[in-house]
């Protein structure tokens, strides 16, 4: 195995001996002047095909403790889930446990009110969710609820290869890019869309949408977070009201506060990593 890019200590970008590239999880091997011949495999003890390259600052951003996190839940969904899941969801996974651990530590716990729905639709998924929070709060020495279990397994359902017409895609990609079109106008700014902060901003508008197309309703328990939010980022929340009209218009949906509270946390992170406030 060759070695060509290191992405921090123990993970690198390598090519097999069919020449195809991978990323490589093992002890060390991103301390040698790259590239370089691997010839101790015994080093690795994960690697992954197939990964959007977008996704590796993510190895520089989330500890790496939430990635072994991350991988041994994946590991555990695999046993319960028919369907394939894609690779990339160990590093959206991590990403989503990671936000999910800041979350808690700035007690802003939002509350989801279909846990009944989810444990009767998708039993494996609220088995891979509670699992994960077992897991989480153990390792992590935090609290996160079965709200948070929902969370996961939604991410699960969201990840799962299920099988979408050409059309399907094509007009959410359509609503994705409008929906950043707003977002950069109103705060002025241009957002670097082949970065990983903006891949991981769609992805979580990709699983806000899974929701709405699984007409999975939720309702507004979070009005004093909302209130809160509403008025400290006025500016965040004046660019949601333009979704907002915007979802109404072109998809018939009006989002509930639950819903335009999650789409202000997530536009304040983003911008927060492209600086909206320039």
């Amino acid at each position: 195995m060759k070695v060509i890019k290191k992405i921090n200590n123990n993970v690198a970008v390598c090519l097999d001996n069919d020449g195809h590239e991978l990323i490589a999880f093992g002890k060390g091997i991103g301390f040698p002047k790259t590239p370089y011949e691997l010839t101790d495999l015994s080093k690795i003890w994960r690697t992954y095909y197939g990964i959007n390259p977008s996704y590796l600052g993510l190895l520089n951003d989330i500890p790496e403790e939430v990635f072994e996190l991350s991988i041994k839940i994946v590991d555990f969904a695999k046993m319960k889930i028919e369907n394939q899941i894609n690779s990339n969801i160990v590093f959206t996974l991590a990403d989503h446990i990671n936000f999910a651990i800041e979350r808690f530590k700035k007690n802003l716990d939002i509350r989801m009110p279909f846990v009944y729905d989810i444990q009767h639709l998708y039993e494996s998924e609220m088995q891979i969710g509670l699992f994960a929070i077992k897991l989480i709060n153990k390792s992590m020495n935090v609290y996160l609820t079965k709200d948070e279990a929902v969370s996961i397994a939604l991410h699960f359902i969201n990840a799962e290869n299920m099988q979408r017409n050409a059309n399907d895609e094509s007009d959410e990609n359509k609503v994705i890019c409008d929906i950043t079109n707003l977002i950069e106008k109103d705060f002025e700014m241009s957002v670097n869309r082949e970065g990983f902060n903006y891949s991981r901003f769609v992805t979580h508008l990709q699983y806000l949408m899974k929701r709405q197309e699984t007409n999975i309703s939720i309702t507004s328990e979070n009005k004093k977070l909302f209130d809160s939010m509403k008025a400290e980022y006025s500016k965040t929340y004046q660019c949601v009201s333009h979704i907002q009209t915007y979802l109404k218009d072109h998809l018939e949906w009006n989002p509930s506060e639950e819903e335009l509270l999650y789409l202000m946390l997530h536009i304040n992170r983003l911008c927060s990593r492209e600086d909206c406030n320039r």
